[in-house]
């Protein structure tokens, strides 16, 4: 996640990192503004923590989101893209991100009525950027917790890969079987023809 710091592109939007230091000394906070021409604002933050081997696997979490800045576009879009495929480079096997989601309304609605994360609307941009393993979370921590995320985890072997994908697989035909023209649909589909199961 240095890129952020350095700034980097997407179209005709910058995103400007300003990185702080966190609870341990494995743990960085980074500030992230969206800047266009002649306007610049917080848009997320980003707590990344490096890990403390062999005890704790490296994680990156993003929160504070601003759906609708006046500076351009929100999180959704390219910027979510981009950022989460830079997190999922940043994280090695085993690593977890965890994302916010309290400001998207499909991805709320659609894990509010059933829909297995991975086929929600967030939960598959993560699983499509190698977190195969996820869940909804909410973890009570004295009012620092902030809002309702989404975990995504890498596998940490190829035997996990297997797994994964085999309960996101009978996830995908339980979704086909109930969800009927709902988005989630189409996900599963999709998945599913990837993996050979439909042609």
């Amino acid at each position: 996640m240095r890129a952020l710091v350095r700034g980097v592109r997407t179209g005709w939007l910058e995103l400007r990192g300003n990185a702080q230091r966190g609870r341990f000394p494995e743990e960085t906070n980074i500030v992230v503004s969206a800047c266009s021409p002649g306007c610049c604002e917080e848009l997320f933050t980003v707590k990344a923590f490096r890990g403390r081997p062999p005890y704790y696997r490296p994680w990156i979490e993003i929160y504070n989101v601003e759906a609708t800045p006046s500076c351009g576009p929100g999180f959704g879009g390219p910027v979510e893209d981009l950022i989460i495929g830079l997190a999922s480079r940043a994280l090695g096997a085993g690593g977890r991100l965890f994302v916010e989601y309290i400001w998207d309304p499909v991805t709320v609605w659609e894990l509010e009525s059933g829909v297995p994360p991975r086929f929600s609307r967030l939960g598959f941009k993560l699983f499509t950027h190698g977190f195969t393993w996820l869940k909804d979370w909410y973890y009570p921590e004295g009012f620092m917790e902030g809002s309702q995320k989404l975990q995504g985890e890498k596998p940490a072997s190829p035997r996990d890969l297997r797994r994964h994908l085999e309960e996101a697989a009978d996830e995908a035909m339980r979704v086909l079987r109930e969800w009927g023209r709902e988005p989630s649909l189409s996900r599963a589909e999709t998945f599913l023809r990837i993996l050979g199961y439909l042609k």
